[in-house]
């Protein structure tokens, strides 16, 4: 029905929640009204056996489950929607496993999925397998932290493999360290994000088997100008970098991609970056980035940072005229910074003078 979430759970888990709804929400569970609830209280079964109102559905998913319910949540007054949803943690204190397989939104309007389905060690559904919603999409005031957040946020989504395409509405609500981490679940291959703006810091660092994120409308900035924007790291399956990624604040963009074997040809242009400290695309013997092809910068970028190498391009397809053209665009410094170019197509094409270009102006090679 219009104006529901539906939550299918496992029977062995407990399940918490609150929604936001002007005059409050209801819940029924199989069908059956189950209780009313003031706004932003909580709802919460700790022990499903107390509850038997129905049977509920036989299930096989996860190993071992037998039962599972399906719990329909909904605004008490049908002229009001419900604006905001995230499960909260029964317990009085620890790290709560929760049990939702299946989140269906069948709403039209923006609701605030901040903490949907994980809290940093409070709550997370690591069974969620699916997020579904009325016409294939969820229009989003804030969707940051969704389904994980923190160390562990590689395990929080770790079976979630399917997301409906989410709305941003005009908001700039992806912001911040960490702001989509359910990105970095082992599953989730694609998404799609329109209208709004989008932070890329960490955006989708370890999402293993991301291959693509669709945009409509939706602009990438880099809002953190300190934290290291390893917005790609291991991206082993991602195809394509996102287009139109505005690079004026990046600092440190050590890890920025990396591993991306199935990159497509690429030619990354930072050199809006002008106080850019250092920045890495590279992969591995294992994991080759053929198509990474280029990589541009500013002339006056610092490349000052105290780590070394300051330019990571190794085991990439950057040809001798691409490593050539890098280090004509090289600032001069004076600090020993290092650029790596070890196992790149055409590093071993490169002569004593084309190197030269690059220590000329203070700069020592890797190879």
């Amino acid at each position: 029905q219009n104006g529901h979430i539906y939550l299918l759970v496992d029977d062995r888990t407990p399940i918490g929640f609150t929604a936001t709804a002007t005059g409050g929400y209801s819940v029924k569970i199989d069908g059956v009204a189950y209780a009313d609830y003031n706004s932003d209280a909580q709802f919460s079964i700790s022990d499903w056996s107390a509850y038997s109102a129905t049977e509920g559905y036989t299930i096989d998913y996860p190993t071992g489950a037998t039962t599972a319910h399906i719990i329909d949540i909904y605004p008490q007054s049908t002229s009001v929607d419900i604006t905001a949803f995230h499960c909260a943690r029964i317990a009085a204190s620890g790290r709560e496993a929760q049990g939702v397989l299946w989140a269906h939104f069948h709403l039209s309007t923006a609701i605030n999925l901040q903490y949907g389905f994980a809290r940093y060690n409070q709550h997370y559904n690591p069974l969620l397998e699916a997020i579904t919603a009325k016409n294939n999409l969820i229009k989003a005031s804030r969707i940051s932290y969704l389904c994980g957040m923190g160390t562990d946020r590689y395990t929080y989504a770790a079976n979630l493999s399917y997301l409906p395409i989410i709305d941003l509405d005009g908001n700039q609500n992806l912001s911040g360290e960490g702001a989509f981490n359910l990105l970095q679940t082992a599953t989730l291959d694609e998404i799609t994000l329109k209208n709004g703006k989008v932070n890329i810091v960490s955006l989708a660092s370890n999402a293993s088997n991301l291959e693509k994120l669709n945009t409509d409308n939706v602009s990438f900035y880099l809002g953190n100008t300190t934290y290291s924007a390893r917005s790609f790291l291991n991206a082993y399956n991602l195809e394509e970098l996102p287009e139109d990624i505005n690079y004026t604040n990046a600092v440190n963009l050590y890890d920025y991609i990396t591993n991306a074997e199935k990159l497509k040809d690429t030619v990354l242009d930072v050199s809006a970056a002008t106080g850019l400290k250092r920045i890495g695309c590279y992969g591995s013997a294992e994991h080759f980035m053929s198509g990474f092809k280029g990589l541009r910068v500013s002339s006056s970028a610092p490349f000052d940072n105290a780590t070394s190498p300051q330019i990571n391009v190794s085991y990439t397809g950057m040809d001798r005229a691409a490593l050539v053209q890098l280090f004509n665009d090289l600032p001069t410094v004076s600090d020993g910074q290092t650029i790596n170019i070890t196992a790149c197509t055409g590093t071993a094409d490169l002569t004593a003078d084309d190197k030269a270009i690059a220590q000329d102006k203070g700069w020592s090679i890797t190879d």
